[in-house]
């Protein structure tokens, strides 16, 4: 509609101008072409660039980098799931169908914990279905993402009267709710300070949070980068709030190499351009530092990441892979290295099958039977 109307606007020099320059079209064709092919090879030359530049960045990824992108990947297909869920609660809102909008609005939650759209509206839907527990819950959760955004903003950013707002109507609600339900404070902390706590699936803070939740057996989860997920159940008690420490286990960004390669005497062995021996250090690091020798009593314990390893020895032909070393795994590599004077063919010759050693080329000792000499002319 638009264009449509901009069209109809136009004063009409602007349509003799432009039915000028379609009478001049067959003129610049051959250069419109060539600037075309022109583009289409910068463009080429640009994708093949990029596809070189990630197949480089794929080798030297090591696996926190890979699980730090992986993360962020779900993530955020978590958060676009979550929008999806959050639209088919709307639709069931719009058809009253509270019980089913309360269904899609708690998985949007799940999906997206750290968005306050999602247990804001989860408690107006348990609230007009008279589920005081859940409601409590999304509260809760409310409360606390309301302070995390607030300190996070200016004194005068313009969205901090909404969640002053959301946080002082959390607040009285959950004092009501406190009148009809057993309810207790969990306060939880975590060594590393940099994982994010979840309680019964609610976020609660980074390294240290707090939140009000009903009483009983409450499902406590820290997340990180570099660190296995660990959960564990904390018992709240009414009263006095009950404290605990959460310890993850770190993830070995480890694994081992054990090398098996023919003709070993002499062969220098490679990893990413870089003989092993010049990366043998104290202890392996992520910066590329190895430890060992390769063999199945001491294998090489290096980064877990995509690695290229390279053979040499001289006279030698060249022997090459890439390799993918996982945390706490083995990988063996086996190779046999090819003499270079076999595969040109200036190595010694064979004998033929058949034939006694030091028979001439071409024969096969006394099987062969001898030619008749030529008789003698008459």
């Amino acid at each position: 509609m638009k264009v449509a109307s901009a069209l109809v606007n136009r004063p009409a020099s602007w349509f003799v101008a432009l039915a000028l320059a379609a009478l001049a079209v067959d003129a610049p064709v051959a250069l419109a072409d060539t600037t075309e092919q022109e583009e289409y090879e910068r463009k080429k030359k640009e994708r093949e660039a990029a596809e070189k530049a990630r197949a480089t960045a794929e080798v030297r990824e090591s696996e926190e980098q890979r699980e730090a992108r992986e993360r962020i990947e779900k993530k955020e297909a978590n958060v676009k799931a979550a929008r999806a869920k959050f639209a088919a609660a709307a639709q069931a809102a719009a058809k009253r169908q509270n019980d089913k909008g309360l269904e899609y609005m708690e998985q949007a939650w799940l999906l997206d914990p750290t968005n306050m759209d999602y247990p804001l509206n989860s408690a107006q839907f348990a609230r007009a279905l008279n589920k005081t527990e859940l409601e409590f819950k999304a509260l809760a959760a409310v409360k606390v993402l309301a302070k995390k955004n607030l300190a996070t903003l200016d004194a005068a950013a313009p969205k901090r009267g909404y969640f002053e707002e959301e946080l002082a109507n959390a607040n009285l609600r959950l004092e009501t709710l406190r009148g009809k339900l057993s309810t207790g404070l969990l306060k939880v902390t975590v060594d590393p300070p940099v994982c994010e706590i979840f309680i019964e699936g609610a976020f609660a803070g980074i390294g240290t949070g707090e939140m009000d939740t009903i009483t009983g057996q409450r499902k406590i989860e820290t997340r990180c980068i570099g660190y296995h997920d660990f959960e564990k159940f904390e018992s709240v008690r009414e009263g006095d709030p009950t404290a605990t420490k959460m310890k993850p286990t770190p993830i070995p960004y480890f694994g081992k190499l054990v090398v098996k390669v023919s003709e070993a005497d002499g062969v220098t062995v490679y990893l990413d351009d870089v003989p092993a021996q010049q990366r043998v250090g104290e202890k392996p690091t992520k910066e590329g530092a190895i430890t060992g020798a390769g063999t199945k009593e001491q294998p090489f314990v290096l980064a877990a990441r995509k690695w290229i390893i390279r053979f040499q020895k001289e006279g030698f032909d060249r022997w090459h892979r890439r390799i993918d070393v996982r945390r706490d795994q083995v990988v063996v590599v086996e190779a046999t290295l090819e003499s270079l004077a076999q595969l040109d063919g200036s190595g010694p010759e064979k004998p033929e099958p058949g034939a006694k050693p030091g028979a001439a080329p071409g024969t096969a000792g006394d099987k062969t039977p001898e030619k008749a000499a030529p008789a003698a002319p008459k």
